[in-house]
């Protein structure tokens, strides 16, 4: 019998000065490498930026992990250091789902596996926090420490609404 190798490798997303006003300050998603058929791991998003706007970001970020949505949450932000803060995504697509065909959660957890967190990332610092985004939005991707893809998206491909707040005038 031949087994088969169904796993994601490494998978970094950089993505430098997403928010409008800041351009020193992006942030990294990691997406271990794990086995296709078990439960998605959380990623972490790694946010680094100057001391006063990273502050302000994390109380900000705070309103995402009190958020309610069914399909996957965010972890409260932890500051490492002055200038670092982490946080994560978790899948809760899968969790206490009693459908009798699944398919509604199954389709969440498709989506949660192949829709980089960068994008419900940016749409819930937007609408949720209402933080500002920039007007482009630049990624790299890389695995095995290689450039897979790098591109630049016009917000209005990754959120509709943007937000009212500018990290750098928000009342600390």
């Amino acid at each position: 019998m031949r087994q088969s190798n169904h796993h994601l490798r490494e998978i970094s997303i950089k993505v430098p000065g997403p928010f409008a006003g800041i351009s020193d300050l992006g942030f990294t998603t990691q997406y271990r490498p794990q086995d296709l058929n078990q439960p998605l791991r959380d990623v972490p998003l790694v946010i680094e930026g100057p001391r006063p706007p990273i502050r302000r970001l994390v109380e900000l970020l705070q309103l995402l992990s009190d958020a309610d949505d069914s399909a996957y949450s965010w972890t409260d932000p932890i500051m490492v250091s002055d200038e670092v803060v982490l946080l994560a995504f978790r899948d809760r697509s899968l969790s206490g789902r009693a459908l009798s065909d699944g398919a509604p959660a199954l389709s969440e957890y498709v989506l949660n596996m192949v829709r980089p967190v960068v994008f419900p990332f940016l749409h819930d610092c937007a609408v949720i926090a209402h933080l500002r985004l920039s007007e482009v939005i630049e990624m790299r991707v890389t695995s095995d420490h290689e450039t897979v893809a790098a591109m630049a998206l016009p917000l209005g491909e990754i959120v509709q609404s943007n937000g009212d707040r500018l990290l750098w005038q928000v009342a600390g």
